[in-house]
Parts: structure tokens; C-alpha cells; sequence
């Protein structure tokens, strides 16, 4: 009795793990006749039974079964959203477990396969606002590097600093701030090319109010980016807010008698002084930008608007004048209009420069209306009016 009851168990416990078993059979068999409902179904409960779980080949076919449900949109697009993912971890699995390099070069081309494939899906996520998706899918692909010896992913574009990057940008998208400093660490640790990377990191610790390691990051990202305008303007931003111009205007000196004939520098100049309102000198610095570089966009504006506010400057001090004082109104109103007719060419480049700026359009159409030039300043809002209508 004891012997019938111990062959009984033996036999069940056989007959269970050949079960199973078959179940990894019955996937690669519904897999090559294209019932991939069927072949996840077999495949599934294999991969939850403590007898196959492990199994190296049942990871190459639960690879393979979610790498054709995730290709077969058409008629299996519901059968599961992750597909990609699960292909993608039943194929590290599968290595992992592939001692005797069985199914090494087929599955490493398969693993790269489903990689791609589950960039995109992520992509795809961030693009519809779905962060946490986003996130779980191109983290994933990390641990796919490993096995890339081939380069399949860095020639498809995908690298560890790219994925750092899309993460980074989910973070910062997310308002997950903690995270976004983590990757954007990560980008300045690898030298990353791209100033907005150190001007975000910037945006974040002004965020936290830590306005000394926010102009460190804007420092660094200088010393790469030194001809970058954002950046540039996002240092002579925190300065003002320190109330450090002067420490500015100093570094400035000293990189303008090293580098002569940096427009950018001169620029920034200007700025400060505009924003201290020293407009002798800044016009004197927007000058020299237009002397090297003539078709500079910004320092034409600025010249024209520093014009343009003496012309406004002058017509406000004449009409605050009594009136016993109309001899002295007048050469106030004369000097409002030279200053006018001063900035007017400043505007035109500008707007030739740029004809759909509206800010420079705006500015030059009010500077014609002040000057009198009623021609100009018609055919200026003709043109303007058929931006707009094109526009809608």
C-alpha cells in the first residue's frame, strides 16, 4: 500500500512538470501557426509554474510570443499593452540563463529588436502625456546595453546619454524635479552637448531658491556654451537679481580684452547697461556688436528701443513744461524727433532681418506713426494684416 501510494505521488509529480513542460511546447506550436492568443495563454502559465519559470526556453518563447503580439497591431493590438516590455525582459532572461550559448546570437538580435520597439512605445507614451509609461519603458532599456555588443542600438540612435536625456525630460515635464536633476546630472557628469541642459538645472535649483548653485551650473554651461544667449541672459538674469552687475561687467571687460571681436560680449554689455539705465554706454556697446556683426538681429531692437525711449524721454519732458516755456518745448520736441529718426533705421534691419517678429513690427510701425510716415506706416500694417490672415 505504502509502495502504490509513493509510486502514485512520483508519478503525479511526473506527470505535472511534463504538463508544464508541454505548456512551452503548446506556445512554440501556437506561435508558428500565428495564434499568439493562444500562445501567450500557454506561455503565461508556464512562466507562473515553479516547474518552467526558469527555464531558458521558455523564456526564448515568451520572448518571441510578446515580440509578434506587440508586431501583430492589426489583430492582436488589445491582447496586451506591455508586449514590448515583456519581450524585452524574456530576452535578457533568456541570456542570462544561456550557459552553453544556445540561443545567444539569435535572441541578442531579438532583445535589440524589442528594444527599439519599446523606445518607441515610450516616445509614444511621453508624446500622449502618459509619464509613468514613458518612464518604466525607457528605463527598461538600460539593462539591454550589456548584451548589445553589436551597436544595434547606438545606430538606431539610442544611447545611454539619449535615454538620460528623454528621462530627464519626462522629469522636468512631470514637475518631478528630484528625478530631472538625477538625469540632468547624469548629461553634465558625461558631457552632454546641449546648453539647455545646464540652463534647466539652473531653473530648478533657482526653483529651490538656491540662487548660488544655480549660477554655478549657468557658469559651467559657459565654459562650453560660451557664445550661447540663453545662457548668457540667464547669468546677466541672476546677477541682476543679486544685484552683482558690477561683478558682471568686470568678467566681461576682462573676456572682451582677451577676445576682441566677441559681438556676444559687447551684447551682454549693452544689457547691463540698458538695465542700469546708463543708456550712453549701452548704445556705445550695441554700436560696437553692429560693427562686427551688422546683422545682428538683438543689438539692431536694442538700438532702436533705446532710441525710441530717449524720443519718448524728450516728448515727456517737453509736455511737462508750463506753458511760458514754448521756446524750450520746442527744441524738446526737436530732440524727440531726431531721436525717433534715429532709431527708425535700427527697426528696418531689424525687421528685415526678421519680418515676423511682431514685436520688431509693432515697434517700427509706432516709431513710423510718431515720425509722420503715414506711407510706411500703411504699407507696414497692410503686410502685417495678410500675416494674420494667413496665419488663420
Amino acid at each position: 500500500m505504502k509502495k502504490s501510494l509513493l509510486f502514485l505521488a512520483v508519478s503525479f509529480i511526473i506527470f505535472n512538470v511534463s504538463a508544464q513542460q508541454n505548456q512551452v511546447q503548446n506556445a512554440n506550436n501556437a506561435l508558428r501557426s500565428g495564434e499568439l492568443d493562444k500562445a501567450k495563454k500557454a506561455v503565461d502559465l508556464a512562466a507562473e509554474n515553479e516547474t518552467t519559470k526558469n527555464l531558458t526556453k521558455m523564456w526564448y518563447y515568451r520572448g518571441k510570443t510578446y515580440l509578434a503580439i506587440y508586431d501583430n497591431k492589426k489583430e492582436y493590438k488589445d491582447l496586451d499593452p506591455d508586449a514590448a516590455l515583456k519581450a524585452v525582459v524574456s530576452f535578457i532572461n533568456c541570456l542570462k540563463g544561456d550557459k552553453d550559448n544556445i540561443y545567444k546570437d539569435e535572441v541578442t538580435g531579438l532583445l535589440v529588436a524589442s528594444a527599439i520597439r519599446l523606445y518607441n512605445n515610450g516616445t509614444d507614451a511621453y508624446r500622449k502625456g502618459n509619464f509613468d509609461r514613458a518612464t518604466q519603458s525607457l528605463t527598461a532599456i538600460f539593462d539591454v546595453f550589456p548584451f548589445d555588443k553589436d551597436k544595434g542600438l547606438t545606430r538606431s540612435n539610442i544611447s545611454v546619454e539619449s535615454l538620460n536625456y528623454d528621462l530627464y525630460s519626462i522629469a522636468f515635464d512631470s514637475k518631478n524635479f528630484v528625478k530631472a536633476k538625477e538625469y540632468l546630472q547624469k548629461l553634465i557628469d558625461a558631457k552632454y552637448k546641449s546648453p539647455e541642459i545646464y540652463l534647466n538645472m539652473s531653473r530648478i535649483y533657482l526653483n529651490d531658491k538656491d540662487t548660488a548653485k544655480a549660477l554655478s551650473y549657468i557658469e559651467m554651461g559657459r565654459s562650453m556654451f560660451d557664445d550661447n544667449v540663453k545662457l548668457i541672459n540667464a547669468e546677466l538674469l541672476i546677477y541682476i537679481q543679486q544685484h552683482k552687475t558690477d561683478i558682471l561687467l568686470e568678467k566681461i571687460s576682462k573676456a572682451i580684452e582677451s577676445t576682441p571681436d566677441n559681438e556676444l560680449l559687447y551684447y551682454t554689455q549693452g544689457l547691463i547697461y540698458n538695465d542700469k539705465k546708463e543708456a550712453d554706454k549701452a548704445e556705445a556697446s550695441f554700436k560696437k556688436v553692429l560693427e562686427i556683426k551688422p546683422d545682428h538681429l538683438d543689438a539692431n531692437f536694442e538700438l532702436g528701443k533705446l532710441y525710441f525711449n530717449k524720443g519718448v524721454e524728450w516728448n515727456n519732458k517737453a509736455s511737462s513744461l508750463p506753458l511760458s516755456e514754448s521756446k524750450k518745448a520746442n527744441e524738446f520736441d526737436e530732440n524727440a524727433k531726431t531721436a525717433f529718426k534715429k532709431g527708425l533705421p535700427y527697426f528696418e534691419k531689424a525687421h528685415e532681418l526678421n519680418p515676423n517678429d511682431m514685436t520688431v513690427v509693432q515697434s517700427l510701425m509706432k516709431a513710423y506713426r510718431i515720425t509722420g510716415d503715414d506711407a510706411k506706416f500703411n504699407a507696414l500694417k497692410e503686410q502685417t494684416d495678410k500675416l494674420k490672415t494667413k496665419g488663420k
